[in-house]
């Protein structure tokens, strides 16, 4: 029995100083990741519309790291050594690897010639996930590396949208904002004029584009929805449903303020009108968020919890 005991309390340390012995593929993932954020980093500092991008490292980090455990539930820690040190000997995952570090050289050299160009970064993306996709399968096998996905769509959330898409969607948006903005006003008693992307409110010009468009908090939403998700384990249908939601929050959000900015110019003509512009935006994007929060909050009380065993 007490043999039994002595044999229970080696494993605890051993599982203790477990992370040593992974040392290299903590490394090997930190380089691998670290050098795909810094290709994706001029597009988040640029200002527009993805520097919500920033958090994308440490939320994936501190996602990867509550998924570990599951990854490797019920596996001795000896065996998950044993597993990546196996799968990195594999000629299979070494071959791929190779072709992965070679064609992220050739990405990177067509990213310093143009980098705004978003293809190679998606490429990017496919690249840095298939490798370290392969890798976890070949050690932990399918099933135990399915727990990556929230995490692979974490960082394909900070890639800028193809420009055609984003072109499409800025359009799009300007044109159901400033439908909606007129047409409250004008209900109530603010007749208003339009040419092109711009209101005419009391013969002053109000530009709805570009960032009024609410491109910016759309993806900005889209992004929380799916992190909160992920930060309270939510139901997949739960998740998409959040995500419907964020994106519906950030139109209400943004048309909401662009009424606003309306009324106001309005009735006080150009006056603080800029600044007031700046200040709206940034209480629309935090009203929305908030609204994303309480959302998954009330989602996560009201989903059944598992029943303990």
């Amino acid at each position: 029995m007490e043999a039994a005991n002595t044999t229970d309390l080696s494993d605890r340390v051993i599982t203790t100083f477990d992370w040593k012995s992974l040392l290299p593929l903590w490394v090997f993932l930190a380089v691998w990741f670290g050098q795909f954020f810094l290709a994706l980093a001029p597009n988040w500092s640029d200002g527009t519309y993805y520097d919500y991008g920033f958090l994308a490292p440490p939320l994936a980090a501190m996602f990867f790291a509550g998924r570990w455990g599951e990854m490797t539930s019920g596996m001795a820690p000896k065996d998950i050594i044993g597993s990546f040190s196996g799968s990195l000997r594999s000629p299979a995952v070494w071959l791929t690897g190779l072709a992965g570090i070679l064609f992220t050289v050739f990405l990177r050299l067509m990213q310093t010639v143009d980098s705004s160009w978003r293809a190679p970064l998606y490429l990017h993306w496919i690249v840095v996930w298939g490798t370290t996709g392969i890798l976890f399968v070949k050690a932990l096998g399918l099933k135990r590396s399915i727990s990556l996905i929230p995490i692979a769509i974490v960082t394909l959330l900070s890639v800028p949208l193809p420009s055609s898409l984003e072109f499409s969607l800025v359009h799009g948006l300007t044109e159901k904002v400033m439908e909606t903005s007129v047409g409250l006003n004008r209900f109530m008693g603010f007749p208003l004029t339009m040419s092109g992307e711009t209101i005419f409110a009391n013969g002053i010009p109000l530009q709805v584009s570009e960032g009024c468009s609410g491109i910016r908090s759309f993806q900005s939403s889209i992004f929380a929805a799916f992190v909160i998700g992920e930060f309270l384990r939510l139901h997949w249908l739960s998740r998409l449903v959040m995500i419907g939601a964020g994106a519906a929050f950030a139109f209400i959000g943004n048309s909401a303020r662009v009424v606003y900015l309306v009324r106001h110019a309005f009735k006080h003509g150009e006056e603080n009108l800029q600044k007031l512009h700046d200040i709206s935006g940034y209480v629309s994007l935090t009203i929305t968020l908030a609204a994303i929060i309480g959302l998954g909050l009330l989602i996560d009380k009201l989903q059944p919890k598992p029943k303990s065993a």
